[in-house]
C-alpha cells in the first residue's frame, strides 16, 4: 500500500445489452471509480470538515434523542401488531406485565434523552466557551423559552423527574383491540403520563406548576405530547449547533466541496489514504465511506 489521496465511488455500473452474466446472477457489480485526486493537505480539510459534522450528526446526544422517539413509536407500534396478530393474551397478567415494562422503557428512554440532551449541552458550552459565556447565556434563552412556550416539552421534562425518583407507574397503558362494525380488527395501545403521580409525588416542581397540572387533564398520551415536542427540540438544536460551533460554516462548504467533485454521480461517496501497488489487479484502497445525512446537512446549513 502507498499513499494515495482521492476522491473515491463506489457505485453500480450500467449494464452493457446483452450482459448475459449480471442478468443471470440478478445482482449489482460494484464498480470503484477514482473521481479526483488530491494532496494530503486537501484530505486533511476534507476529513476534518467530515468528522466535525459527522460527531455533531450522528454521534451527539440530539441522535440519541430521536433514536428514542423512534424506540417509542415502535414500542406502541410493537403492541398494536401482537393484538391484532392474536399473539397477545389479554388474560394473563405475564402479557400485562410485559408490556407494562416495554412500554415504560421506551417513555423513560424517551424523557430521560430529552433531559440529557438539555444537561450535555450546558456542559458542553460551558467546556467549550466558559460559564456565563455570550453562548452560554444565549443556550440557556433557547431552552429557558421551550419551557415556557411548550407545555408538553416541560411536562415532558417532569416526566422523566418524577419516574427516575418517585415511580415507574408516572405511565399507565391503555390498549385493547375489538371488531369493528366491518368485522375487521382493530387494536389501540395509547401510554399516557398520569398526572396525579407528578402533582401527588413530585416535590420539586412549584407550587403554581402543580396547580396548573391540577386544573388540566389527568392523562395525556405520551405520544402525542412527544410528536409535539420533537420538532421544536429539532429546531432549537439547529439554533443551539450555530451558537456552539461558529466554524460550521467552514465546515459544512468544505463538505460540500469536496461532494461536487462527485458532479452529481450516485454511488456511495469515499476518501482515501492508500491504494495497492501491485500488479497485477484487483487494486485495494484504504478509505472511509461518507454519510448521506452529513452531505445533506451542509448543503442544508449553508
Amino acid at each position: 500500500m502507498a499513499p494515495f489521496y482521492a476522491a473515491l465511488l463506489l457505485h453500480d455500473p450500467t449494464p452493457r445489452p446483452g450482459d448475459w452474466r449480471r442478468r443471470k446472477k440478478n445482482k449489482p457489480t460494484l464498480q470503484w471509480s477514482v473521481i479526483a485526486e488530491f494532496t494530503k493537505a486537501d484530505y486533511e480539510r476534507y476529513n476534518d470538515a467530515y468528522q466535525t459534522l459527522n460527531n455533531l450528526l450522528n454521534v451527539n446526544v440530539f441522535t440519541y434523542m430521536r433514536y428514542t422517539m423512534f424506540n417509542l413509536e415502535n414500542a406502541i407500534q410493537s403492541d398494536i401488531d401482537e393484538m391484532l396478530s392474536g399473539r397477545f393474551a389479554f388474560g394473563t397478567q405475564e402479557e400485562i406485565v410485559r408490556v407494562g415494562i416495554r412500554m415504560r422503557s421506551a417513555s423513560l428512554s424517551f424523557c430521560s434523552a430529552l433531559h440529557y440532551h438539555q444537561e450535555h449541552t450546558y456542559k458542553e458550552v460551558i467546556g467549550k466557551h466558559g460559564d456565563g459565556s455570550k453562548q452560554h447565556k444565549k443556550i440557556q434563552r433557547i431552552f429557558n423559552r421551550l419551557f415556557e412556550k411548550s407545555p408538553e416539552y416541560r411536562l415532558l421534562y417532569h416526566t422523566r423527574n418524577t419516574m427516575i425518583h418517585y415511580t415507574m407507574d408516572t405511565i399507565t397503558i391503555d390498549a385493547g383491540a375489538a371488531i369493528n362494525r366491518d368485522k375487521k380488527k382493530t387494536a389501540y395501545s395509547n401510554p399516557e403520563v398520569d398526572i396525579s403521580a407528578i402533582v401527588d409525588l413530585n416535590t420539586e416542581i412549584s407550587d403554581k406548576y402543580r396547580e396548573e397540572l391540577r386544573a388540566g387533564p389527568q392523562r395525556y398520551s405520551i405520544q402525542g405530547l412527544a410528536r409535539t415536542a420533537f420538532p421544536l427540540v429539532d429546531e432549537a438544536n439547529d439554533r443551539i449547533l450555530r451558537i456552539m460551533h461558529t466554524d460550521l460554516d467552514i465546515a459544512c462548504k468544505e463538505v460540500i466541496e469536496f461532494d461536487k467533485l462527485f458532479d452529481g454521480k450516485i454511488g456511495s461517496r469515499k476518501i482515501t489514504t492508500e491504494r495497492s501497488t501491485n500488479d497485477p489487479p484487483p487494486l485495494r484502497f484504504t478509505n472511509q465511506s461518507w454519510s448521506g445525512n452529513v452531505i445533506a446537512f451542509a448543503y442544508k446549513f449553508v
